[in-house]
């Protein structure tokens, strides 16, 4: 599927030992390897999924690799995100990714885009680049890579895990099903939980990150079945693997009989959801902030293994669940503070409270991960 084009240099002496166990197969040999050299791939989230991915292809010797992510480092990836060590924390991932990419393969050129695949972006970084991994853990941007493959005729590979499970696809469309073939329609952000909320066994982004590098590499030497047309689904706590036909949809508004997408623009990825509220003009107060006002009650909406776990001091736990009946026993005249792991949990909250607790309720931007941090920099900077 993936075309290698022009007379590539001959390998160097380091080069055949280093890629020695691919030229020993029949199925990969020198002109395969030659492929692997003159191939590109983008990387879209250097994350749970995106990391190991890239540790594989980087190995494989996929001549480039495109990252792209907004992010940061921080601790509370580095259980599953194996890429990063903890000096970087704090650092940008694309660049701590680039550096550590090079220090396994010399021989690779690295891109880099310190920066959110959104729509202004998003079709001039699939046009340069051959292939796609999709490993972004936001559903619009699930559907904007999806959308923008489909209208540049370029594969990508996407995966989604969640706790101990997770299932993966390659979507070539228009030799198989697109993603909205699958999934017409985004479902709305507070039926489904975060990997912060959800939670999510390390191992489990580590296997889906190297599958998705495992089909890249089929695609990039033309070997095997792809997953094109099915969808492999894994349950990691019983080993049940399932590998399901996925056919296309013939009324896929994208990639079916009769299109109606036919250009990226915000509607085409944003689909039928309910209207988002804004966030930016909730009541929220940082950690320093929130120091400022002892009289806080804080108010712990996490699960109850999650409060098992770790919670700020004196916190009472009213898990988000059961808010409503809670905040009816809330006393008048009392001030309370919420939070959840990161953050998001905490909006669902304050809008099922509008009305009940108006004007006493604030909220701890970047929740308990953002406590945990603070309790972190005070230690040190006693220590």
């Amino acid at each position: 599927m993936i075309r290698s084009t022009g007379t590539p240099p001959p390998l160097s002496s380091a080069e055949q030992l280093r890629y020695a166990r691919h030229l020993s197969l029949p199925e990969i040999g020198l002109d395969g390897q030659h492929k692997l050299q003159q191939a590109s791939v983008l990387v879209i989230g250097a994350g749970g999924l995106g990391t190991p991915a890239l540790l594989y292809l980087a190995a494989a010797g996929v001549g480039r690799l495109g990252i792209i992510d907004p992010d940061c480092v921080e601790l509370s990836n580095l259980q599953r995100q194996i890429l990063y060590p903890t000096a970087a924390c704090g650092s940008a991932k694309v660049e701590a990714a680039r550096d550590r990419l090079l220090a396994l393969n010399p021989h690779l050129q690295i891109d880099i885009y310190p920066e959110a695949f959104a729509l202004a972006n998003s079709a001039d970084l699939i046009a340069a680049y051959d292939l796609i991994i999709e490993g972004s853990d936001q559903f619009a941007a699930k559907y904007l890579v999806n959308d923008a493959c489909v209208l540049a005729g370029k594969p990508y590979i996407g995966a989604s895990i969640r706790a101990f499970s997770g299932m993966l696809a390659v979507y070539a469309a228009p030799n198989g099903p697109c993603y909205r073939c699958l999934f017409p329609e985004m479902p709305a952000p507070e039926t489904v939980p975060s990997c912060a909320q959800a939670g999510v066994l390390g191992t489990v982004p580590g296997l889906f990150g190297v599958l998705q590098a495992h089909e890249a590499l089929k695609l990039i030497l033309g070997i095997g079945e792809p997953l094109i047309g099915a969808l492999l689904k894994i349950d990691l706590l019983t080993m049940r693997f399932q590998r399901l036909r996925l056919p296309r949809d013939p009324g896929c508004p994208l990639c079916g009989e009769s299109p109606t997408i036919r250009t990226l623009t915000e509607t085409s990825f944003v689909c039928a959801t309910p209207t988002q509220r804004p966030t930016d003009t909730l009541p929220w107060l940082s950690v320093a902030a929130s120091q400022q006002r002892p009289a806080l009650r804080w108010v712990d909406i996490r699960t109850t293994a999650e409060f098992a776990a770790g919670h700020v001091p004196e916190a009472i736990h009213a898990p988000l669940d059961q808010i409503e009946a809670w905040a009816a026993q809330v006393e008048p005249h009392e001030e309370l503070l919420l939070y959840c792991q990161q953050g998001g949990r905490t909006v669902q909250a304050y809008h099922r409270l509008q009305g009940k607790l108006q004007g006493r309720v604030s909220l701890l931007r970047g929740g308990y991960e953002a406590w945990l941090q603070g309790v972190s920099a005070q230690t040190s900077a006693t220590s």
